[in-house]
């Protein structure tokens, strides 16, 4: 039994990004990242075959870092892919390319290392690294508007880190008053229960507040949004999904780690309040603004709101399914903007129109992805909420439940009426883009939205069951 896959997958990703920087070679670059991304599925089917087995003493995938890594090797992957194509409609030089991919390699790498972490410092550590290396991926544009989504970006992102490490210092606290030196999560799960339950109030709403600016909830969404806005649509995809999981997946292992404490209640009503919140600031955005890219980001920040919400009610197999749907979803859409802006040359909708006419193709991605992100049958989508509120209903927080429809109705509306005017209205003018649009380009993106229809409502019971694991709590 390999039991140094991980550290060589560390190594071998780190040695990957120094050769690409070496060999700018537009061919030697795609076969850097093929050789990536099949070390990539090697250590998924490594940690799959392995699972719960502790590796490099704080290493150790259990089901949930499985099924995050699974969405990361596709995701990732695609956005390899469309970043090659993004550089080369744009005819970006070969020094711009490397930079690019071995920034991207270096980004999936730290995300990796989150998920498959079982110590918090260690956790905070590779979000931490993910913030260099994405804000390279956010300034690859290079104008003005880039420059300062960068820049916003790694210093708000800064502060979000340093609030979470207090909250780390604090649960060191707590944890030290009853001499233990173990801040790993099985650890802090076993001995949390006879700790002060006040510094372990402090330490989950330091954590929350610090690691919302990685998921993109309240109260530090405004710098993601306009990351994702200045960024190339390849990486706004990754940031509204294997990043986004990212930021959940910390919240979430502090969230179960305390699950068996006297301040479940109390960190049951912290995510509800904090998803509520993120929902409504949405809803009121999405319903005025007319950036395409931007709406697509409040979009994020809606359904991260929901998947703290669904922890919150004890919806914890529909959150975590519900943050693998969006992040398949939200992707494919993403993907999908980069040809509405070769066609058009512009964010605003009310430039826009005529999609259906111009690419129908890119049409049906829309108006299926609009589907998804507005949770319409037969989207799984759907289900998860679905899920949600009824959690919500036959639990203390059943009044969240109607300002939350409410909320949803009015993104709901927002969505549908900006998406509707980019497809049927007349538009003003459509300047062609300078390379067909090929049939390679939009097929990921339908393969995705239909994985958010199959794993919705026609999931084998193998992966339902892996679900359930990934959620089930070991007091």
């Amino acid at each position: 039994m390999n039991l140094s896959m991980p550290l060589a997958f560390f190594a071998g990703s780190v040695c990957i990004a120094g050769v690409m920087m070496i060999a700018r070679r537009r061919i030697l670059q795609a076969l850097l990242l093929v050789a990536y991304f099949s070390l990539l599925g090697a250590l998924l089917t490594h940690e799959f075959t392995f699972l719960d087995v502790v590796e490099a003493e704080y290493l150790k995938a259990d089901p949930l870092a499985v099924l995050f890594l699974g969405v990361l090797a596709i995701v990732g992957s695609l956005a390899a892919y469309y970043g090659m194509a993004y550089a080369k409609h744009r005819g970006d030089n070969d020094r711009q390319v490397a930079t690019h991919n071995a920034a991207l390699v270096l980004f999936l790498t730290m995300v990796v290392g989150v998920y498959i972490s079982r110590h918090i410092g260690l956790v905070w550590a590779f979000l931490e690294a993910s913030t260099l290396t994405s804000a390279i991926l956010i300034y690859y544009n290079r104008n003005k508007h880039s420059v300062e989504a960068t820049w916003k970006y790694v210093f708000v992102c800064s502060i979000g880190i340093a609030i979470a490490f207090a909250g780390i210092l604090f649960l060191s606290i707590a944890s030290e008053a009853r001499e233990v030196h173990d801040l790993s999560f099985e650890a802090i799960r076993i001995t949390a229960p006879t700790m002060n339950a006040g510094w372990l109030k402090f330490a989950f709403l330091f954590m929350v507040t610090g690691f919302s600016v990685k998921m993109g909830v309240a109260p530090l969404f405004n710098v993601d949004i306009d990351a994702k806005d200045g960024a190339p649509s390849h990486v706004a995809a990754l940031l509204s999904s294997v990043l986004m999981i990212a930021g959940f997946m910390a919240i979430f292992r502090v969230y179960m780690a305390l699950a068996g404490t006297s301040i479940l209640p109390w960190m049951n009503s912290v995510l509800i309040i904090v998803g509520l919140m993120s929902v409504f600031f949405a809803a009121i955005y999405i319903s005025k603004i007319k950036n395409v890219k931007r709406i697509l980001a409040y979009s994020s920040l809606e359904h991260a709101g929901i998947v703290l919400i669904a922890v919150g009610s004890g919806a914890w197999f529909a959150a975590v399914l519900h943050v693998i749907l969006h992040a398949f979803a939200k992707s494919s859409l993403f993907f999908q903007y980069a040809h509405f802006f070769r066609l058009y040359q512009t964010k605003n909708v009310h430039s826009a129109g005529d999609y259906i006419k111009h690419h129908p193709a890119g049409a049906g991605v829309l108006i299926l992805g609009l589907l998804a992100i507005t949770a319409v049958p037969p989207m799984g989508t759907f289900i998860t909420e679905l899920f949600m509120f009824k959690a919500l209903f036959s639990g203390p927080h059943a009044w969240v439940a109607f300002p939350l429809f409410l909320l949803i109705t009015i993104i709901l509306w927002g969505l549908t009426k900006n998406v509707l005017s980019i497809l049927y209205r007349p538009a003003p003018s459509v300047i062609h883009p300078a390379a067909p649009f090929t049939v390679m380009e939009t097929i990921p993106q339908y393969a995705l939205l239909l994985a958010v229809v199959y794993l919705g409502f026609f999931a084998p019971p193998a992966f339902v069951q892996f679900v359930q694991s990934a959620v089930t709590f070991h007091p």
